[in-house]
This record gives structure tokens, C-alpha cells and sequence, in this order.
């Protein structure tokens, strides 16, 4: 059975940095000289320092870096044994440090660790050196000996190992399979419970899918493939006296063709491609759904006006068409039913999918270890952003089914609730509205909107008040700073990969106009503040200057909508604004 090293150290000295392991007859070595990768069997020399993993190896254009976990976290055991431990920090290790290059190759390579550093920085990644994270409970349990054989890279679910690429030049090396650590990105918490006198642990985890990768508006709907964007299974886990079950369902961008690109317009036009395939992707994503989690129920939250009507009336005709056997859909213009506080509408919703949430059931295993259930379907939920309605979605189905499980392990009696007075009723809706905040981070770089109806139940105006403000971060966020953060997922995940025989779309100047107009408007309304401030002799030469101040800052905001498309945090090297015209 492959095993993953805990105990391990590293060792730098002239010409070679390697990474030893208590146990291991072999070390990662790295000769900086050549740059070459490999193992060596004979023990470091120099003294080691204590490290938690190998998070991978990455090229840069002044030299490459081994990238390592210095510290980690302890989350808890996911299955009563194996521990989960997040990444805490990290370290860069340069083979060589470089002093012949030139200015602009140092330059570069600045630019390029500031990307890895903003994505590597994210509060998100997990593993475990005795537990394969990126499969389900399910999943795993259907496993046969072969597949214990395999080592832990091999085995895993390529959609959530997200230092896949960055392992290659140790992966390549066989005997070295024992320091290669699968790292997940997601949102994770194990909680010990309470609850009519008995203990339990509530799990809530969700990975998030590397293909097609993502933030907000610049990665939208399928690609040619089926994979979407924002896509994440979440499961859900309930441990207790020796029993276990899990339950999954899934989020994902609507897998048609279309984008949203970030214009400098609060909410931009959605595009619906014009493809004669958009069933076709439609299809194959949903056959990727099939072959994973068995029959699905495809729900739509979105819209039926406004700039969503288009793309949920599309939606609406593909899905209802009935295509692949095992597949339903179910529209819900979430939006409408729940407007003016009718929270209650939700269990309209609910009532529709309850019968097949009782059919599909859920994993889960007695006290001996034998199964007793399986999950066989799953819901798939999307709105526009698969963000904010999708999460309030996903944590009634979490709690119906989790009923169920406390009611068939004995925590609850038959027919009884879980009591809204309970400590664990505080803890359940603050995990999922902490999966729901996670999961937004990671896509829109701020917190979920609806939050406060999924902690408390209830709708307020000061969660509306807090809506308001974490919309105008999204605003700054999506059109200022995230072309920026697309760029760190695509590096970090292999999308783009330095070249020195290629030019850098790094090295290229932004388009002037991207400095020019916000310089110039703020000139302009400096300006027109001095003049309101400090008069001038007469009131006519006074107005003339304060008019013409105006009318040209009326002018260049004109031209701010025309250019929006230059201003905008434009991602550079992989989902390019130019590549996004192409489509």
C-alpha cells in the first residue's frame, strides 16, 4: 500500500537542495547546477530543517522554485483516524539565485512570484498524508485492491489535485512517490456536536474543480469539453458511535456557451453565444454529471427577466427537452418566488425534490463497517454566479438530508427535527454559511450575499444592508483586481507555463488608455475642486472655468464606457480579452 512521508526535512547547500524523509531509502535531490530533478539514495550532509510537505516545482523566468509547506493546521479527522491539515504557510526555495540576468528578466520574474504568491496565499488548501481527499466516501469505498495499490498522485480524482502540474518533475521519479502530496483547494470544517445527549462529527467539504478554472466574470458557462465553470461538489459527512454517511451535490456555471466579461458596468450584459452545439455541451456535461453521481436533477435558480432572460429561457428549452435518461430539470426564478421576504416559497422547491432525494438516498456504513445505503443521484444547482441562491439551495437539501442520517443513527427518534433552540442548529447554518463565504472567495473574492438567511433562517434588513456593501467590493473587485487573480489560477495550475523563447504577455505594457483616462479624470475633478474652493475675481471667468471642468469630465466618463473593456483588471496570459473576442 503507497504511503505518504510526514516527517520530513530540507537540506540546501552548494549546488544541490533535496528533501529528505524519516523511513524513505530515497530523497528528492535537485541539482542546481543543471536544474535537473531526481532522487538520490545517499543521506543529505548538511544539516535539514523540519517541513510539513512538497507542495511542487514550478519554472519562472529568472530560475525555478521548489515550492514547500512550512506549517500546517490541524482541521480534525475526517473519518474518525485520518487527520486533514490545511496549509498555513509556505516558502519559495530558488535553485539558483541568479546575479547575470538582466533588469526586465528580474522584473519579470517579479511579476510572475506576485501571481503564485496571490494564488499559493489563499486560505484553501487541504491534505492529509493518510487520507485521499479528492475522493467521496462513496467513491472511495468502491475502490478494489488494485486501486490501494497505487500511489496517492495515481489514485486521485484529477478534477481537485491542484499541484497535479506542479508535481510532475518529482512524479516522473517512481520512488519518490512517497513526497508527493495531493493538495485539494476548497472549503473544509469538522465539527464535534451535540445533540440530545449524544456526539457526533459534522463534516462539510467541498472541493473545487480545477477544469476551467476560474473567477466571477471572466470565466463563465462550459467549455467544448462539458466542464464548467465554478464547478464544486460538496459533501457532507455525519460520524457517530462507529457509523458514518455522506451526502454530495454539486454547483457548476450553466453549461451552455455564453460569458459576462467585466465591461466597468455594475452588472454586464450576459452573451449567449450563437453555437449550433449549445445542446451538444449541454449533453456532454451533463453525461460527465451521469457517469460520476448517477441520475440528476438539474436546477436552475436564474432569472426569467432582465439581463438573465435570454440565457434562462435557453436554458429553460434545452433542459426540458429531456435528452439524457436519468437527467430532470427543474426551473426555480428564485429571485421571483422569494421576493419581498417569502422565504417560505423555498418549500415549493423542496416539495419538488424530496421524492427524489428519498429515492437516491445517501452513503453510509453501521457500526461494522458494512454498508448500508448508497447515494445513486444527485441535485446540481446553478444560478447566475452559482454563488449566493445556489447556497441557501444547497444547505436546505444539506438539512433535509441530515435528518434523515441523525434520525437512522439514533441520534434523533423517527419523525423527530432537529430542534431550532439546539446548539447544533447554530452550528450547522454557520458551517454552511461559512462554505457558502469560502466557495465566494475563492470565485468573486468577497463573501456570499444571503448569508444571513442561511446562519439564522430569516431574511433582515441589515442582512440587505450587508448585501449592499459586499456588492460594491464584488464591483471593485471583479473590475479592478481579478484579471490579476485569473492570472494566479492559470500559472499556478500549469494553464500558462513560462517560455523563454516566447515573449511574456507580462512584459507587454497595459494600454495607454488604461493610464491615460483615469489619470486625466483625476486631474480634471482636482482641478474643479480647487476652483470651487479658491474664486476667482469675477463670477463669469469663475463659471466659464467651472463649466468647461465639467463638461470635460463629462467627456472622459463618456469615454470610460467606451473603453471600459481596456480599464477593467484584464487577466493577461491565458483567459485574455482577445481570446474572449475570438469566442
Amino acid at each position: 500500500m503507497s504511503v505518504l512521508y510526514n516527517d520530513l526535512k530540507l537540506h540546501v547547500s552548494p549546488g544541490n537542495i533535496s528533501v529528505s524523509a524519516q523511513g524513505a531509502q530515497h530523497a528528492v535531490y535537485i541539482n542546481t547546477n543543471t536544474l535537473e530533478v531526481g532522487s538520490a539514495t545517499s543521506s543529505p550532509t548538511t544539516p535539514g530543517r523540519d517541513i510539513c510537505g512538497v507542495f511542487g516545482i514550478i519554472n519562472l523566468p529568472l530560475t525555478s522554485y521548489l515550492i514547500i509547506i512550512t506549517e500546517k493546521e490541524e482541521i480534525g479527522p475526517i473519518d474518525g483516524q485520518s487527520i486533514v491539515w490545511k496549509m498555513a504557510k509556505y516558502e519559495l526555495i530558488p535553485f539558483v539565485e541568479s546575479r547575470s540576468a538582466s533588469e526586465s528578466v528580474k522584473a519579470l520574474n517579479e511579476k510572475y512570484l506576485a501571481l503564485l504568491n496571490k494564488s499559493l496565499s489563499a486560505d484553501s488548501f487541504y491534505f492529509s498524508y493518510t487520507y485521499d481527499l479528492s475522493h467521496t466516501m462513496q467513491r472511495l469505498n468502491n475502490v478494489d485492491e488494485s486501486f490501494k495499490s497505487l500511489t496517492f498522485m495515481e489514485r486521485g480524482d484529477e478534477r481537485f489535485m491542484w499541484n497535479r502540474y506542479l508535481m510532475s518533475q518529482i512524479e516522473i521519479c517512481p520512488e519518490l512517490s512517497g513526497f508527493c502530496l495531493p493538495v485539494v483547494y476548497g472549503v473544509l470544517s469538522i465539527t464535534t456536536c451535540s445533540l440530545m445527549g449524544k456526539t457526533f462529527d459534522f463534516v462539510l467539504f467541498s472541493r473545487r474543480n480545477l477544469n476551467r478554472i476560474g473567477v466571477r466574470y471572466f470565466v463563465r458557462g462550459a467549455d467544448d469539453d462539458g466542464n464548467v465553470a465554478n464547478n464544486v461538489e460538496t459533501e457532507q459527512i455525519v460520524r457517530h458511535a462507529g457509523q458514518v454517511a455522506s451526502h454530495v451535490n454539486t454547483r457548476g456555471s450553466i453549461p451552455l456557451y455564453w460569458s459576462q466579461r467585466s465591461n466597468i458596468t455594475y452588472k454586464p450584459y450576459v452573451k449567449l453565444f450563437n453555437k449550433e452545439n449549445q445542446k451538444d455541451v449541454f449533453v456532454r456535461h451533463m453525461q460527465q454529471q451521469i457517469a460520476l453521481y448517477g441520475k440528476n436533477v438539474c436546477v436552475s435558480l436564474i432569472d426569467d427577466k432582465g439581463k438573465e432572460k435570454e440565457i434562462c429561457q435557453s436554458f429553460n428549452y434545452i433542459g426540458g427537452q429531456n435528452l439524457l435518461p436519468g437527467v430532470t430539470f427543474i426551473h426555480f426564478d428564485f429571485h421571483k418566488e422569494c421576493s419581498k421576504m417569502r422565504w417560505y416559497n423555498l418549500n415549493i422547491l423542496m416539495d419538488k425534490l424530496k421524492d427524489d432525494l428519498d429515492s437516491w438516498s445517501y452513503f453510509s456504513k453501521d457500526n461494522q463497517g458494512s454498508v448500508s445505503s448508497t447515494q445513486s443521484g444527485v441535485v446540481r444547482t446553478n444560478c447566475i454566479d452559482c454563488l449566493d441562491r445556489t447556497n441557501v439551495v444547497q444547505g436546505m437539501i444539506g438539512r433535509y438530508i441530515l435528518t434523515q442520517q441523525l434520525r437512522q443513527m439514533g441520534v434523533l427518534g423517527e419523525g423527530d427535527e432537529i430542534p431550532a433552540s439546539s446548539q447544533f442548529e447554530y452550528v450547522f447554518k454557520n458551517r454552511w454559511a461559512d462554505n457558502g463565504d469560502g466557495i465566494a472567495r475563492q470565485y468573486t473574492g468577497t463573501p456570499a450575499l444571503k448569508s444571513d438567511y442561511t446562519r439564522t433562517g430569516v431574511r433582515t434588513k441589515m442582512g440587505l444592508l450587508q448585501d449592499g456593501y459586499k456588492s460594491m467590493q464584488r464591483y471593485v473587485q471583479n473590475n479592478f483586481l481579478d484579471g490579476s487573480r485569473q492570472d494566479s489560477y492559470d500559472i499556478l495550475l500549469g494553464n500558462h507555463r513560462y517560455s523563454s523563447v516566447e515573449e511574456s504577455p507580462l512584459a507587454k505594457p497595459r494600454h495607454p488608455v488604461a493610464i491615460f483616462l483615469p489619470a486625466a479624470i483625476g486631474i480634471f475633478i482636482a482641478l474643479l475642486i480647487l476652483k470651487l474652493l479658491l474664486p476667482e475675481e469675477t463670477w463669469t471667468s469663475q463659471l466659464t472655468h467651472i463649466g468647461l471642468y465639467v463638461a470635460v469630465i463629462f467627456f472622459l466618463f463618456k469615454q470610460v464606457k467606451a473603453w471600459g473593456d481596456h480599464l477593467v483588471d484584464q487577466p493577461r496570459l491565458y483567459h485574455t480579452l482577445a481570446k474572449a473576442k475570438a469566442e
